[in-house]
């Protein structure tokens, strides 16, 4: 029971022990189950995979395939750094990041017997760059007093889009202008310090349900994703290694098909697929909050990878990847060619 309970406990620190945990999990699965291990962050952006767990959708689908006996692993991280080096050692089989740091494990696995494969996108949602400080109306108005909170210092998708923001106010010689302004920290915590309104942190690139408690405060937004992009992109993306992919091609199978389900299942029942949140997170916030972000028109959930060759010609241009995709398809499974991508 002690050893039970103190993994138990580990699983619940996030990101810094979401590796052990994984390695962990593995342990406790049975001789003959085939362990599958899904990683999972923080936020209505992952009700899908909330869903996935609760109705135990992939091991519905992979006995559909004939794979019996399969035993799901969810893993709870707080950012990608920990995440890739679980799903590059061999601790992890499906990772969620968004799709600037996606493009920069693409870009590093080239060729290695670890090349990273996009499976599907998860969703489709602006992120949004909030103020407390009603002074600042844009990108240029931010000083060297402030500072912005972002899931990751130039490589998260937050930091990128930053940078992508910079580059159209000042010129691409001018990209990196704001990344000494940002901080990282995970978003509920730079929420609550801008709620707080005690912290030199005035700017929150953050995403729902965060982003919208701080608009009910009176915050406002300065950027977000789809207006810096030109249009709606992908909060995040499923991915894998190729090597997984060629070993398990019906998990990969059955995780697109529990994937598709859960994703209809939000368009279907929004007041459901906000219980299953609730339950899961442990979110405080009332289910009516929860299904109006639901209602969003720019919010959707489906496996329609968008955005991501924006971001890929900006990364290759400032140097964030050395490789620049062709186009999208060839960066994710054949089964998503038939998509309208971008």
């Amino acid at each position: 029971m002690a050893l039970f309970t103190t993994l138990r406990r580990l699983c619940r620190q996030g990101a810094r022990f979401g590796a052990l945990t994984a390695i962990g999990a593995v342990h406790w699965g049975s001789a003959q189950a085939l362990d599958v291990r899904v990683a999972r962050q923080y936020g209505v952006a992952y009700i899908p995979l909330m869903i996935m767990q609760e109705q135990k959708l992939i091991e519905k689908h992979a006995a559909r395939l004939g794979v019996k006996d399969v035993n799901v692993v969810w893993q709870q991280f707080s950012g990608g750094a920990v995440m890739n080096d679980a799903l590059l050692s061999g601790n992890l089989d499906f990772a969620v990041v968004g799709p600037p740091p996606f493009l920069t494990m693409w870009a590093r696995t080239q060729g290695s017997r670890n090349q990273v494969l996009g499976i599907a996108a998860l969703n489709t949602m602006p992120m949004y760059l909030m103020t407390r400080n009603p002074a600042i109306k844009s990108v240029k108005d931010f000083t060297p007093k402030d500072r912005i909170a972002v899931s990751g210092v130039k490589v998260s998708t937050q930091a990128v889009v930053l940078q992508m923001a910079a580059a159209q106010a000042w010129g691409i010689g001018e990209f990196d202008r704001l990344d000494k302004l940002t901080v990282a920290m995970p978003l509920s915590d730079s929420m609550a310090l801008m709620l707080s309104g005690k912290s030199e942190i005035t700017g929150d690139f953050t995403v729902p349900p965060f982003s919208h408690r701080e608009m009910r405060a009176g915050m406002k937004p300065v950027i977000d994703t789809f207006s810096v992009l030109g249009g709606p992109s992908s909060t995040n993306v499923i991915y894998t290694t190729k090597n997984y992919h060629d070993a398990h091609p019906k998990m990969v199978q059955a995780f697109l098909a529990a994937l598709r389900q859960a994703q209809r299942s939000i368009a279907e029942n929004k007041t459901a697929a906000a219980a299953v949140y609730l339950r899961l997170s442990g979110d405080k916030e009332t289910p009516e909050n929860i299904v109006e972000i639901l209602n969003d028109p720019q919010i959707s959930f489906d496996s329609t990878p968008r955005g991501i060759m924006g971001f890929a010609k900006f990364m290759y241009e400032t140097g964030a990847i050395r490789v620049q995709p062709a186009s999208w398809k060839s960066l994710f499974i054949a089964a998503l060619d038939g998509e309208a991508g971008n």
